[in-house]
């Protein structure tokens, strides 16, 4: 009987043993955590590690102690959080609370946002470990201050690059009006797609602001020309005849004309004239019949 009972009563003692150690490192880890820790029991009695109390600057027990003040508030700082909807007490109830944002007001009037969650425990308690975010939020909140100032920043700038984007297409597209019912555009450099688009539309824009009668285009600062951007000057003529504008090219250089001729494109039909006095004075010849018509 005694060979039986000391075997196992050693076993027990291991096992107690053991389990002593077990309870030694978890006091330890609990006592040193940098989180807080609350536990309930079933009757509402809490414990509290020194983080916590740290946090909290409160050693009632009783939950029906902190009834008394409200303390709690929902994350805008403002709304009171009754004390039953605190993760607690909802863990007591026996609810996995697996996030909990909420302001805390200490007994010196001093707020804390806490981060936590909350578990049952068996007879009724339950366990809450939480944590102070106050600083990490103030400087998400920063952050996103910052953020937001630089996204305006960005925005702003964008605009001001718009803006002087189109200050500069209207340099690079000046449209003249040299006197009344005249206007040149003269064109400088290469002309692709999108600006000979830019310059079509803001020279029909101005025929019809100023209801010009002549529009001379002028391209002695053209120094190579493809197909494609004499078809565009092409197009561009057409769409001035069709407002009831005449349209006169000029200054189409000689390099330019022979390459337009080895080209092969369709080109007729175009007035052209040397330069852009010649242009003018072709103008002003036309004038000159509708000015003894009008007198007369």
């Amino acid at each position: 009987m005694n060979a039986a009972t000391n075997p196992d009563q050693q076993r027990i003692a291991e096992l107690e043993a053991e389990l002593a150690r077990a309870r030694d490192l978890l006091s330890a880890l609990i006592e040193h955590s940098p989180d807080g820790i609350l536990v309930f029991d079933g009757q509402g009695t809490r414990q509290q590690n020194p983080a916590a109390r740290a946090m909290l600057e409160d050693d009632r027990s009783k939950v029906a102690d902190w009834k008394q003040e409200s303390q709690f508030f929902r994350p805008d700082r403002v709304t009171p959080m009754p004390i039953e909807e605190t993760g607690g007490m909802r863990a007591m109830k026996g609810e996995y609370v697996d996030s909990e944002l909420l302001w805390f007001v200490d007994a010196r009037g001093r707020g804390f946002m806490l981060a936590g969650q909350a578990r049952p425990l068996a007879g009724g308690g339950a366990i809450v470990i939480f944590r102070d975010v106050t600083e990490r939020m103030e400087l998400e909140a920063d952050l996103a201050a910052r953020n937001e100032a630089l996204a305006t920043r960005e925005l702003e700038n964008r605009e001001l690059i718009e803006r002087l984007r189109v200050a500069l297409d209207e340099l690079s597209t000046p449209v003249l009006e040299v006197r009344e019912d005249v206007l040149v555009l003269p064109v400088i450099g290469i002309v692709d797609t999108q600006r000979s688009a830019q310059m079509s539309e803001r020279l029909l824009d101005e025929i019809v602001r100023t209801r010009a009668k002549h529009v001379i285009v002028d391209l002695t600062g053209v120094e190579l020309m493809d197909t494609g951007t004499a078809d565009r000057f092409a197009k561009l003529a057409r769409a001035v005849e069709l407002l009831g504008s005449r349209c006169i090219l000029s200054g189409l250089q000689p390099a330019v004309a022979q390459m337009l001729v080895e080209l092969g494109g369709d080109f007729g039909g175009l007035e052209t004239q040397r330069n852009l006095r010649h242009a003018l004075d072709a103008v002003g010849r036309s004038e000159r019949p509708e000015r003894r018509a009008a007198r007369r």
